[in-house]
Parts: structure tokens; C-alpha cells; sequence
């Protein structure tokens, strides 16, 4: 019962950051970006690790989201290691259990007790977390799964739409981000229908380090505008060079 339960509470956490459609992926390489979305871009993050922690939540609201999207709120604090270009590493504790996933470039790799799974996520960066995530406009997602359009300057924030790469899927992000300190201070979701699923919100925005700025709120907000949840970021390092084994994908 209890290693079904970790299952059940994994597969939140994978199925929450999945697109609900079909996906096909192509080999495509990575690309170089142009010129106006080097400039935007944060490049002086090469690690990062963090614990993030639910402060709020709303699970009437937060189910308009989705409910597998809702399930991911559950777990209290999650730690989140971070290394360029596209690794990630996310873990946190269930009924005493350590729950770990990796992300690798396209590769996914999850441990719960006594199951390990290695698959990949080419093609699906709906299925991927990153600095995307932490609401940094940063270089490597952007070569590797998204392809930037910018759309326009609203009060002094740069539009930014993001479609996927290697994929027929047609959702899409929207991202508001700031070009002196190249966070995201909105993030919306859009699926294919052209429907917003949700928006994200980051704030408390601090410089952690000379040049780098991080949201240390991120609020999460359903369709209808509703707050759904927040998260606060704790315990912040950046660039202390973090081990090549935090993101091991074969064990």
C-alpha cells in the first residue's frame, strides 16, 4: 500500500508538468539563438540549488489547474538542484520515503522504493523542469526545447512567446520578462486549443549575486485568475559547483 501511494504521488508530480495531448519528437539538434535573445537572457547561472516550500494553498481554486497539477502541492518542501546546461534534480520526503527525479537533457530518470525508471522526454518539454520553473530567462532551455517570438514591450517588460521544438504540439507559453534583471515576472500556459491553463506570478525579486536576480515568491494562479497556491525559495546558493552525480541518470 505505501509503495503504491509514493507511485501515486510521483506520477502527480510527472503527470502535473505533462500536457494533456499527444506529442511526436524529432531528432532536431540544438540551435544557436539570435542576437536580441542573447541580450535577454541570463548566462551567469551555471548551478543552483534551492529548497522550495509551499506557503499557501487554495485546493478549491488550485484544482481548476488540474488536478494532477493540484497533487503536486502536497509535498511541503521539495529540493531543487539545478546545472547548465538542462539538468535538474527534485526530491522530496512521502510517508518517510524519498521520492527522486532527474532530469538529464532529454532524459528523465525517477527512484521511488524498491522502482527506478530511465525514459526519455525528447521532444516534450512540457515533461521537463528548470530554470524556466524558477522564472530565469535563461540560454539552454531556449536552444533545446523552446523557440522564442517576441511579441512586445508592455510597461517596460519584453512578450515573449514560446513554442515548442521538436514537436507537433501547439501549445505555447507566454512569458513577461524584465531586461535588467532577466527574470520572468509573468508566466502563462496555453494548450493547444489556445486555452489558458494557468499563470504563474514570480516575485520578491532579489539581486543573490552581483548581476543575478531571483524570484524568491512564485504564485500560482487558475484560468479564472484565482490564486491557487505560492511557494517561497529557501536556502539559495548559486554557482558552488554542484557534483556530476546529482544528475546521474543510470544507477
Amino acid at each position: 500500500m505505501k509503495r503504491n501511494i509514493l507511485l501515486a504521488a510521483l506520477a502527480a508530480i510527472i503527470a502535473a508538468s505533462a500536457p494533456l495531448w499527444a506529442q511526436e519528437a524529432s531528432p532536431t539538434p540544438a540551435v544557436m539563438l539570435d542576437v536580441a535573445t542573447k541580450k535577454l537572457v541570463n548566462t551567469r547561472i551555471k548551478d543552483m540549488a534551492a529548497t522550495v516550500r509551499v506557503t499557501e494553498t487554495n485546493w478549491r481554486e488550485l484544482e481548476k489547474c488540474g488536478s494532477d497539477f493540484k497533487r503536486t502541492y502536497y509535498f511541503k518542501r521539495m529540493n531543487v538542484a539545478y546545472r547548465y546546461p538542462n539538468q535538474t534534480r527534485m526530491e522530496t520526503k512521502a510517508l518517510g520515503s524519498t521520492l527522486l527525479i532527474v532530469f538529464n537533457g532529454d532524459t528523465r530518470y525517477y527512484k521511488v522504493p524498491f522502482k527506478t525508471e530511465t525514459s526519455s522526454v525528447a521532444g516534450q518539454p512540457g515533461q521537463k523542469q528548470g530554470l524556466l520553473q524558477f522564472g530565469v530567462y535563461a540560454p539552454d532551455y531556449l536552444t533545446l526545447d523552446y523557440d522564442p517570438h517576441f511579441e512586445a514591450v508592455e510597461k517596460g517588460l519584453h512578450r515573449i512567446r514560446l513554442t515548442q521544438r521538436r514537436s507537433v504540439n501547439k501549445s505555447y507559453e507566454l512569458l513577461w520578462v524584465n531586461p535588467k534583471t532577466h527574470v520572468i515576472e509573468r508566466r502563462q500556459s496555453w494548450n493547444g486549443d489556445k486555452q489558458l491553463t494557468m499563470e504563474l506570478r514570480y516575485k520578491d525579486v532579489k539581486e543573490a549575486k552581483p548581476g543575478i536576480f531571483v524570484p524568491f515568491r512564485i504564485e500560482i494562479y487558475n484560468p479564472e485568475g484565482k490564486l491557487g497556491a505560492a511557494q517561497a525559495v529557501e536556502d539559495l546558493k548559486i554557482n558552488s559547483g554542484l557534483a556530476d552525480a546529482l544528475f546521474a541518470t543510470a544507477k
